[in-house]
């Protein structure tokens, strides 16, 4: 049976539709799977027909793109623009901590998608983190040229172990160390979290280590 909108919800405009659509989306992506989600349980969700995300979306692939494309784009604001190479990076970086831990959702769309990338195949996910990618490229450079930096390893290598970190502590720690309680959303944890993963990018950028 087709879900329809409730008599007591409230009327939204086209772009809360396609906002409340991406969230439900998100959700059921990041628990299930692309292809376990069904577009029929998103509505539901949603309290619209089935037919209504096609308005929005024109198939299951371009809403699955566009909400990675949410989930990454919304924490583009958040890389600075301003300072030292240094002061940028480590920004930067306790700001995606940050944002992992607010959004639970994120690290679990990207440990599902880096399952099933193909190789040799431009995934959704690396089309919606190229902004985030070619950023962090763009300030190791940056910090080689101006002396900051000398990294031992290889730029894609180091934002490949940081993005990694963080998002594999997210989604999976908690679950794999039944026998250490901890919560990785705490702000003790997120602190303690920072300040091991930036002593890790210090090193490995080649930068004075200091806490």
């Amino acid at each position: 049976m087709r879900a329809a909108r409730r008599p007591d919800a409230p009327r939204r405009s086209g772009e809360e539709t396609r906002a409340a659509i991406l969230a439900a989306a998100e959700r059921h992506f990041a628990e299930r799977g692309f292809e376990a989600a069904r577009l029929e349980d998103i509505a539901a969700d949603v309290g619209v027909r089935r037919a209504a995300i096609f308005y929005h979306f024109p198939d299951k692939q371009e809403l699955y793109a566009a909400v990675l494309d949410d989930v990454l784009g919304g924490f583009t604001p958040a890389l600075p623009s301003g300072g030292s190479t240094e002061a940028r990076l480590e920004v930067s970086m306790r700001a995606w901590i940050d944002y992992v831990a607010g959004r639970p959702t994120l690290a679990r769309l990207i440990l599902r998608e880096a399952a099933s990338a193909q190789p040799g195949v431009s995934s959704p996910l690396a089309r919606a983190g190229r902004t985030l990618v070619d950023w962090m490229r763009e300030r190791i450079a940056e910090g080689v040229a101006s002396g900051e930096l000398e990294p031992l390893i290889d730029p894609h290598r180091f934002i490949s172990l940081m993005g990694a970190a963080t998002v594999f502590h997210f989604a999976s720690m908690s679950s794999l160390t039944p026998d250490v309680p901890f919560d990785p959303a705490s702000a003790a944890e997120q602190e303690k979290h920072k300040r091991e993963l930036l002593r890790m990018a210090r090193h490995m950028l080649g930068i004075t280590a200091r806490d």
